[in-house]
């Protein structure tokens, strides 16, 4: 099976596929608790702000599309609010912002598309391609496992909200550096841009 790596680079991160096997209770993988890394406020990240500070709040947005206690409103780039404490994700969900149209991905489709990555405990965002000014392009195959089961289906133009089990993502061991826990949740917010190279 195949794994990503987020390699880190100056104001950019990439996403590259390396050979990897999961290892056999990689299902079954526990996340850290919430507590320990996370108080009781909602934690905001703007995805237009590369590692800019998350805002605090006491109280849920009033504003936006929620699943699972994550909440995306529309700006600029997508603003993505995560509720304190969330339990760890058991499957990969999936929900649709905003609404395309034209050509449908398919899982051996290269893709282009914008992305923005927040930790389900941390409430850390870790990487933001409408910060980083560009969207990227790599083959759907290539990615972390969960992206193959959330995005096939999207068409041209669509954004989607896509929550990501630890063990579908980056495992007990995420990229050094990349500010993602051992075995964490991830948020992403992605918006397909076009098929094929």
């Amino acid at each position: 099976m195949r794994r990503p790596v987020i390699l880190f680079m100056p104001i950019l991160i990439l996403l590259a596929a390396c050979s990897s096997t999961p290892s056999a209770d990689s299902g079954t993988a526990t996340e850290p608790s919430a507590s320990a890394s996370v108080g009781s406020q909602f934690v905001t990240s703007r995805c237009a702000i590369q590692g800019g500070d998350p805002t605090a709040e006491s109280a849920a947005p009033i504003q936006g599309t929620t699943m699972s206690g994550v909440t995306v409103a529309q700006a600029k780039a997508p603003v993505i609010t995560i509720a304190p404490a969330l339990p760890a994700a058991t499957e990969v969900q999936t929900k649709t912002l905003i609404t395309g149209k034209g050509k449908v991905l398919k899982a051996s489709d290269t893709l282009t598309f914008n992305y923005c990555g927040v930790g389900l405990v941390s409430q850390a965002q870790f990487d933001s391609s409408w910060a980083n000014g560009a969207p990227l392009t790599y083959d759907l195959a290539g990615l972390i496992p969960g992206w193959s089961v959330g995005m096939p289906g999207m068409k041209i133009g669509e954004q989607r909200l896509l929550i990501i089990p630890g063990a579908q993502g980056y495992g007990p061991t995420p990229p050094a550096g990349s500010g993602i826990l051992p075995d964490e949740s991830l948020v992403f917010v992605v918006e397909l841009v076009s098929i094929g190279k």
